[in-house]
């Protein structure tokens, strides 16, 4: 609304009434001079400024108002202006305050986006790096095969084909994920413990000795809890695949009262770990659930990982 649509019938009831009390008013007030007209039209003027300076506004309404009495002249009107400022100084105040909300639940929501594209690009990093690594195995396996025994180039092939599948079909989850991020569940039930095994499996089908060992009560930890183990004992082993050299490595669950411990050991060449998103995203995911996560050569040689996590 327009500002001058109140500024005008302001100032013309503070002149009109305080004209009419200096005519019919106390023979002993001031009388009206040039001094106490701006005095009455100062705060309808400083009205057309309310929307940009609301706190100023009422400021110069009260001291015009306050002025005016205290020189004595005749009583009127001169006060609707101070009124009319803190009425409007207050709808601005609300305005204002919807308006930071909005902005706030803008920026809150975007935070969101933001934290849901990066969980999802460290799934596909993980998942994506395990199963090209398998693919990148099993294909020299199956080169190496082809001329001397290539009966047994079939499994590798097949192992090929089946991390493919699986990576194709992480893939195209992901990018529904990103194509409808409003969605409020998931089209696939949530990763966990359960799909361990599986790993396990196609690492040993690419020529990796792996002992997986449980240690405790197996029990639930949490969607998010499971999720990171698994995807700590995923890249865990397709870092030994990859870098380690090693041919054994074991994979230890241990359940404790308040926590789990995830460790995968090789008996590869150890050394300085390779830098990359790999570690990194590890301890990020650990540390989000109030966990840790290290990694480093074994003193007995080759190299482990060890993962606590809350659960």
């Amino acid at each position: 609304m327009p500002w001058v649509l109140v500024a005008v019938p302001v100032a013309f009831i503070q002149l009109v009434g305080t004209a009419g009390a200096a005519y019919w008013g106390r023979a002993d007030a001031t009388p009206q001079n040039w001094f106490s007209k701006v005095l009455i039209l100062a705060g309808p003027v400083a009205l057309l400024f309310a929307a940009r300076y609301p706190r100023t506004v009422v400021g110069v309404a009260v001291a015009a108002a306050a002025t005016y009495y205290s020189l004595g002249y005749a009583p009127g009107p001169v006060f609707l202006s101070v009124i009319v400022a803190l009425l409007l100084w207050g709808r601005t105040v609300r305005v204002q305050r919807n308006a930071d909300r909005r902005r706030a639940k803008i920026a809150e929501a975007e935070q969101r986006a933001g934290a849901e594209r990066l969980r999802i690009a460290q799934e596909l990093h993980d998942v994506l790096a395990h199963h090209i690594s398998l693919i990148n195995v099993q294909a020299g396996v199956a080169l190496h095969l082809v001329d001397e025994r290539p009966e047994q180039t079939r499994t590798a092939l097949a192992a090929i084909k089946s991390a493919s599948k699986e990576a194709l079909g992480e893939l195209r989850a992901a990018l529904d994920a990103l194509r409808n991020p409003g969605d409020e569940a998931p089209r696939a039930p949530t990763a966990g413990l359960s799909e361990l095994p599986a790993i396990v499996d196609s690492v040993r089908s690419a020529g990796l000795d792996v002992d997986y060992r449980v240690e405790g009560e197996p029990r639930e930890i949490g969607v998010a809890g499971e999720l990171a183990a698994l995807r700590i004992v995923q890249e865990s082993l397709t870092n030994v695949l990859r870098h380690s050299g090693a041919t054994t490595a074991t994979v230890t669950l241990a359940y404790g009262e308040d926590s789990v411990r995830v460790e995968i050991a090789d008996d590869g060449h150890g050394g300085v770990p390779v830098p990359g998103n790999g570690l990194s995203g590890m301890r990020e995911r650990a540390g989000a659930l109030g966990g840790t996560c290290t990694a480093g050569p074994a003193p007995g040689g080759g190299f482990v990982v060890r993962a606590e996590l809350p659960g």
